[in-house]
């Protein structure tokens, strides 16, 4: 479960490296999100540049939208399979929800593409 002052990891190579989730959206009064959710983050350290040319999409200390993708809870699906990873891990998107980035270098649950998010889902190097 994410809530607000969460270190988050960014999964995508839109410039962040690591984010602070300031808020958790369209909850209903809930203060946690899970994957799947819409959250409020900031920046807090970017990934390196390598050469003069990259021209980062971003700076530190800015506030994005993120759809968090991976998290430490186990959640089980209806058949009863349950399902946790590693490290808690978002995606950034625009306010319009379209993806910042071009690549996502994760393996992400296949309830993503149900929960709308098939964008992310085509994007992913994994699906499991």
């Amino acid at each position: 479960m994410i809530q607000a002052q969460s270190l988050l990891k960014v999964v995508d190579n839109s410039g962040a490296k690591l984010v602070k989730c300031i808020k958790v959206k369209k909850k209903g009064g809930k203060s946690y999100a899970n994957v799947g959710d819409i959250v409020i983050v900031a920046v807090q350290s970017l990934r390196p540049r390598y050469g003069r040319r990259i021209r980062l999409k971003m700076n530190k200390s800015e506030i994005h939208h993120g759809v968090i993708v991976q998290t430490r809870r186990l959640f089980r699906n209806k058949g009863g399979v349950g399902l946790s990873f590693n490290c808690n891990s978002v995606v950034l998107v625009t306010p319009n929800l379209k993806p910042l980035g071009t690549r996502i270098s994760a393996t992400l649950p296949t309830r993503l593409r149900n929960l709308k998010w098939a964008k992310l889902a085509a994007m992913a190097k994994r699906i499991i």
